[in-house]
């Protein structure tokens, strides 16, 4: 017995149980696109010409593949998610099992998201085929799941959400909000404008709010990736509060519209709604946000959003740096390798609609 604990407890040993994955995440790090490539594919001509470029790299098979049925942004877009969702597994198969639970609990946001996509199809009268490539399964919902749900009539689509693993799980959640408000907004949403709109910012809030709860590990990156997930929160809390005051609303009011889930004291938020201008507001940031600045003197609201998001990417940059033999560099890896999607979709999109390659490039945020 003695042998077998100590057998057992060998494995515990950061460098034998963390060694292999995370030299192998930190070789797929390396994949990442780096600033002068992605300035390359801003630089060329059509997105024909970008696809060119992405058939040189680790995205050649899902592009290859797609490009039967698909071309131009969508062929790109579906390609990088088909390559993340491949990508994904594969950490999660170097994953070591007794970090499982935390590895899906990370990955348990994608279900929530796959499930705001389809009410968003099936409000536009999309079938699931259609919506179908634009899923990325790397979460407990199977494409089974996924199409069941997304075929389901409005009496019954909330039955079968109950009957998925990610179904029971909402179930026992504690938040009131979700298991009677959700529901009921959900099947409203399928026909109702207001109630769909209601339902997308419900759904935003509990994202956050469920991974949270999901994410109890105590371990230091677990807990790491929680304060970057509730920063997340605070800086589209800080985005909705600009976008509230350009379009005057009463200040009274504004707390309202704000996500729960964040991390800003009162104080700060109160700081934030009482600013003059958006530069003001840099200072009132920077100790939650260190990376967070603002180039111009005059900043837009987008420009606001960009650096936001910006900040965002070097917290998970620096996460993944101080992860040392730990869980924190499998999950550090799958925030950057989203901000990678993330970047080419905006690339794509915007030579697609003619965005001048200065402001594209100012979009981008690389990691």
């Amino acid at each position: 017995m003695s042998y077998l604990a100590n057998f057992s407890n060998m494995f515990e040993i950061p460098s034998l149980k963390y060694g292999y994955s995370n030299a192998r995440v930190k070789g797929m790090k390396g994949l990442l696109f780096k600033q002068d490539f992605l300035d390359e594919l801003i630089k060329v001509g059509s997105v024909d010409s970008m696809i060119e470029l992405l058939q040189r790299t680790h995205y050649k098979e899902e592009l290859v593949a797609l490009s039967v049925r698909y071309g131009g942004s969508e062929l790109v877009e579906l390609a990088v998610g088909a390559n993340v969702r491949n990508v994904v597994r594969k950490i999660r198969k170097i994953t070591p099992k007794s970090d499982l639970p935390i590895m899906d609990a990370l990955l348990k946001r994608w279900d929530l998201l796959n499930l705001k996509m389809i009410v968003t199809a099936r409000r536009a009268g999309y079938t699931f085929d259609a919506v179908k490539p634009y899923l990325i399964s790397v979460g407990s919902l199977s494409e089974a799941d996924l199409e069941h749900i997304a075929s389901a009539d409005e009496k019954n689509v909330f039955e079968v959400i109950k009957r998925t693993e990610l179904g029971k799980e909402l179930l026992s959640q504690s938040n009131a909000m979700f298991n009677r408000e959700m529901w009921s907004a959900f099947r409203k949403a399928l026909v109702d404008m207001n109630s769909f709109v209601q339902l997308q910012t419900m759904f935003d809030a509990y994202i956050h709010i469920f991974i949270d709860k999901n994410l109890s590990s105590p371990k230091k990156p677990v807990q790491e990736i929680r304060r970057i997930f509730k920063k997340e929160v605070d800086v589209r809390n800080v985005a909705i509060l600009w976008r509230l005051k350009a379009r005057g609303v009463d200040k009274s009011k504004m707390r309202d519209y704000l996500i729960r889930g964040g991390s800003l004291p009162e104080t700060t938020i109160s700081a934030i709604i009482d600013a003059k201008d958006i530069q003001a507001i840099v200072p009132i940031l920077r100790p939650k946000l260190p990376a967070f600045e603002l180039s111009s003197e005059d900043p837009t609201l987008v420009e606001l959003e960009i650096a936001l998001e910006k900040a965002i990417a070097a917290e998970k940059v620096r996460m993944f740096h101080r992860s040392i033999l730990s869980i924190g560099t499998l999950l550090g890896f799958v925030l950057l390798k989203e901000e990678e999607l993330n970047n080419l979709r905006k690339i794509s999109k915007g030579k697609e609609f003619g965005i001048p390659e200065s402001e594209l490039k100012a979009m981008l945020v690389v990691v």
